[in-house]
């Protein structure tokens, strides 16, 4: 016959011993690789189109609630524009924990990076622009979004999106082949959970 002794938030205790249950320990509890539909070629963008577009769900099946922060992990991304088109790729996020979480759509734009070489100033004349070819490299970058508290038996709704945008003028030029691109590959997010009133 074992005998249970008294233990505390994130304790075992039972015929093996004493010890710390799983929860207590950070560590990756769930994850999701998203990928672009949208690399290569862009055209006039106006309003920012959808190049990732994925969620993260995860349920604390523990009897003990659990600090979560997401990690967005972002590829390396290139955007090539010519004179004098700006492009650029926007970042965001959305959370809600409960027991039947939605996050809402992310439409705030939270991150951006892109670029515009101008050579001259921006015509509408095609025929004027001057030649120029922009490439602009970006590492990878991880951003960690602190959710907070998930309590147990609650779960946790994590949507993110990337889109591409091209604002201001856009000039289709003449005398020379221009060429728009922009590549963001692939996205990874992950959930990290450690104990709540730990750190």
């Amino acid at each position: 016959m074992s005998v249970k002794i008294c233990t505390g938030a994130y304790m075992l205790s039972d015929q093996n011993g004493v010890g710390l249950r799983r929860n207590w320990f950070v560590g990756v509890v769930a994850q999701a690789f998203l990928t672009s539909t949208k690399d290569g070629k862009i055209d006039r963008a106006p309003d920012p189109v959808t190049m990732i577009d994925g969620d993260l769900t995860w349920f604390n099946n523990s009897p003990d609630p659990v600090h979560i922060t997401v990690q967005v992990h972002r590829a390396p991304r290139i955007i090539v524009t010519t004179n004098p088109i700006e492009v650029v790729l926007h970042d965001a996020w959305s959370f809600d924990v409960g027991e039947n979480p939605t996050a809402d759509y992310p439409s705030v734009i939270q991150d951006t990076m892109g670029g515009k070489f101008q050579i001259d100033r921006d015509s509408v004349a095609a025929d004027q622009l001057q030649f120029a070819k922009y490439f602009l490299e970006a590492d990878d970058c991880q951003v960690p979004v602190t959710v907070g508290e998930v309590p147990a038996g609650e779960s946790l709704h994590f949507r993110y999106l990337c889109a591409v945008q091209t604002p201001g003028v856009w000039t289709q030029a003449t005398e020379f082949e221009p060429r728009y691109e922009a590549s963001a590959y692939w996205t990874r997010l992950l959930a990290i959970a450690r104990p709540v009133g730990s750190l």
